[in-house]
């Protein structure tokens, strides 16, 4: 075979693979497609040189036909961002299950896996937890029940009205209660993650946070 002819092989199988590829995304898929990519590339590089071509490219579309779901990359991580909160809230339920009964012991475990997971989620995937609190994925302050629609946020106004119920917290620091948790365990947890504090001082977090709330033992 001449060298013409096996580069011309290699095109045509190319192109015929191409085919295939954008074929399979005609009944819809595609949408999920770009942001599961987008996802495999930001755990590994990160989200700060990712672009909507890059996405695409490594599918094997057109930018053209992406930009029919994502008009441009801040687009395609805001969405992806989404999805990771909805990852996240999906990884504490599985492990708040675990926790059964409506005991006090079992209500303040509750409580701690909240943190726990959160913490565990963001050391496991740090470049995902770095893109969701990133300027992609801010609040819309037209918006005012984003964050309270957010299943992460629910599961932690769940848990501290069942400390308030079950009489382990003081019903004046309940107002405060969701931004005080929340400030503190995100706070360690970026601390830990970028690597200005040790991950064995996380615990310790979490017994602050309890005394903070007035928890009773």
């Amino acid at each position: 075979m001449c060298l013409f002819e096996h580069c011309q092989d290699w095109v045509d199988n190319r192109l015929m693979t191409t085919a295939k590829v954008r074929a399979s995304y005609h009944h819809g898929d595609l949408e999920t497609a770009l942001i599961s990519t987008a996802r495999k590339l930001i755990k590994k590089h990160g989200a700060e040189h990712i672009s909507l071509r890059q996405v695409s490219q490594e599918i094997g579309v057109s930018p053209s036909a992406a930009y029919h779901y994502f008009p441009d990359r801040d687009s395609l991580l805001a969405a992806l961002g989404i999805s990771l909160f909805e990852e996240l809230a999906d990884y504490q339920e599985v492990e708040l299950a675990k926790v059964t009964g409506s005991s006090t012991k079992a209500i303040r475990e509750r409580f701690r896996t909240l943190g726990r997971t959160y913490f565990e989620w963001a050391e496991r995937e740090p470049n995902l937890f770095n893109l969701m609190f990133s300027g992609w994925c801010l609040v819309d302050s037209t918006k005012k029940n984003e964050r309270e629609d957010s299943r992460a946020f629910n599961n932690l106004t769940k848990s501290l009205d069942d400390l308030l119920s079950a009489g382990l917290i003081d019903r004046s620091m309940r107002p405060y209660a969701e931004l005080l948790a929340w400030s503190a365990v995100h706070g360690a947890t970026s601390l830990i993650v970028s690597g200005h504090l040790e991950s064995e001082n996380f615990e310790l977090i979490l017994d602050g946070i309890e005394l903070s709330l007035g928890i009773k033992r």
